[in-house]
């Protein structure tokens, strides 16, 4: 062999190094990655679905493309209940399914509601939200708050589904309160009588009004002083 067959001792080193790592990664074989259980990827689906507003049907498991069998789920159904790492996962029964939530993103009584719309129970849906509201805060509660998330009902069906809670027993308790600007409000005698009903109705729009007026006394005030402002530059 003469010198210009032979190779630089740099890359004979460089050949041999990478050998040498190659080598000890074939005896270490790297760490596998631990695959998620299955009751995990169920809790985490739930998760994200809350995190978008949305409830999860127990029958979306149950059809493609999850198409998970009964049994199967009811047994990861029941692991995620027993489990403390997924104590936020709640479950609420319709007239038409069974649905499931986090508590992490979604409040129950945000969950009632969203049962409700996803079920189209119209009437439902109105006496829930102004029950909630009158033993809550309490107030009657605006009907055009109906026409906003996570209702979007439109202004018919609105009228609609009042009109059958006004014949219908079990709605017997949610009386109307209608402003002398035509706004119309909803309250539960269960929680309030009409008269306080009126009467916080009343003080609201009192509030309103002076908010409005101390605005508007605001806003003439800078006016005034940008005028002040303006003559003693002049």
């Amino acid at each position: 062999m003469n010198h210009q067959d032979e190779l630089p001792l740099a890359k004979v080193s460089e050949v041999d190094e990478a050998k040498r790592q190659w080598l000890q990664g074939m005896r270490h074989p790297v760490d596998t990655v631990t695959e998620p259980e299955p009751a995990e990827i169920l809790a985490e689906f739930i998760r994200q679905h809350s995190a978008a507003g949305q409830l999860v049907a127990r029958t979306v498991f149950l059809s493609p493309p999850y198409s998970v069998a009964e049994e199967e789920l009811s047994v990861l159904l029941e692991s995620i209940k027993q489990n403390g790492d997924y104590a936020d996962i709640a479950c609420m029964t319709g007239s038409q399914d069974d649905y499931y939530y986090s508590t992490q993103a979604m409040s129950e009584n945000y969950a009632a509601m969203s049962l409700q719309v996803v079920e189209q129970d119209i009437c439902r849906a109105i006496a829930h939200a102004v029950r909630f509201e009158c033993q809550t805060y309490p107030r009657p509660y605006k009907v055009a708050m109906l026409m906003q998330a996570p209702y979007y009902f439109q202004e018919a069906q609105i009228e609609a589904a009042i009109a059958a809670m006004d014949v219908a027993p079990e709605y017997a308790d949610i009386r109307q309160v209608e402003s002398s600007t035509a706004v119309l409000y909803l309250f539960s005698e269960r929680f309030m009588t009409y008269g306080k009903a009126y009467g916080l109705w009343l003080m609201r729009m009192v509030r309103g009004r002076a908010v409005s007026e101390s605005l508007k006394f605001q806003g003439d005030v800078m006016d005034r002083v940008d005028s002040c402002s303006h003559c003693i530059r002049g």
